[in-house]
């Protein structure tokens, strides 16, 4: 089905009453997108944040009559500038497929999406089997990137693995691949566990990986390598738990991290954690060390 895509510029005060004005008009959906590309990287727990300078798009059926939507935007809402443009009907997700490739992360590991073929990889990759979902984790961001140059520069080989925050769980079945014995994915997304059990089923791996909620993390025993790739400050409220969740002498790792919240995580990991080192990409930084 084809659509008709209404695209405006609004403020932060007026994008709410807006939507309501466009799905009064019979609108599908309404989205909110940034005008200025300011990110909003890590909300305050049960805000909703928006930007100064909010783009809206509205999808109409193609039969709208567009003069009058534009003249009730002008009349309720003081918008003068509002265009209309057709939305032709896609596959879309082949539309996703043109966008994700094989990528490679350090010297050997490989995220492969199902339908591309992996025979002109090297002989000796060490390849993921992942498709973008509707969980976080599929090595595009500079998070997850830090995370898998981590494992492909430090094989967890025969090693005991927690992956908290799992996502689609890519960082447990790098790391299983790359020699860990066991490792356990662990969210709170309902989601994100669904996501990774196809993953790992996907990557051969169910043997080696458990997947739990975090309801049920009572029974995870203590892992020589934990990955957290989380935001900060649900980083800081984890510290002593993942203390617990580390034998003595084991690595950690965590990412989600911008540059100016480093400080603070390395204050309160200093106290369980030992040699904590910084590695940075672009705004991002990843956090490994030692148990203490």
């Amino acid at each position: 089905m084809d659509w008709m895509q209404l695209t405006l510029n609004t403020s932060k005060q007026q994008a709410d009453f807006v939507s309501e004005v466009l799905m009064g008009l019979d609108s599908v959906s309404v989205t909110f997108s940034d005008t200025n590309d300011d990110a909003i990287f890590e909300p305050k727990v049960g805000e909703t944040p928006l930007w100064q300078n909010v783009t809206i798009t509205a999808l109409f059926g193609v039969d709208t009559d567009q003069d009058y939507v534009k003249d009730t935007l002008k009349r309720i809402c003081s918008i003068n500038e509002a265009s209309f443009a057709l939305l032709k009907d896609r596959v879309w997700e082949d539309e996703c497929k043109k966008d994700f490739h094989a990528m490679q992360f350090g010297k050997r590991l490989w995220i492969c999406p199902s339908w591309e073929n992996s025979a002109h990889l090297p002989s000796d990759a060490v390849v993921i089997d992942m498709n973008p979902g509707l969980a976080f984790g599929t090595g595009t961001h500079q998070t997850t990137d830090l995370c898998l140059q981590y494992l492909d520069e430090n094989p967890p080989v025969g090693q005991r693995v927690i992956d908290y925050g799992s996502g689609t769980g890519v960082l447990a079945i790098a790391a299983v691949k790359l020699g860990a014995n066991q490792a356990v994915c662990v969210d709170n997304d309902p989601q994100a566990v669904i996501a990774t059990q196809n993953n790992i089923a996907n990557n051969q791996v169910e043997s080696q990986i458990s997947v739990l909620h975090t309801d049920d993390e009572g029974q995870l025993v203590k892992a020589n390598l934990l990955i957290a790739n989380i935001l900060a400050q649900p980083l800081v409220g984890l510290c002593v738990h993942f203390s617990t969740l580390l034998e003595s002498g084991g690595q950690l790792v965590l990412s989600g991290i911008l540059y100016d919240q480093v400080e603070m995580i390395l204050a309160a990991y200093g106290e369980y954690f030992s040699a904590l080192k910084v590695t940075q990409k672009d705004d991002w930084c990843r956090v490994n060390g030692i148990r203490k």
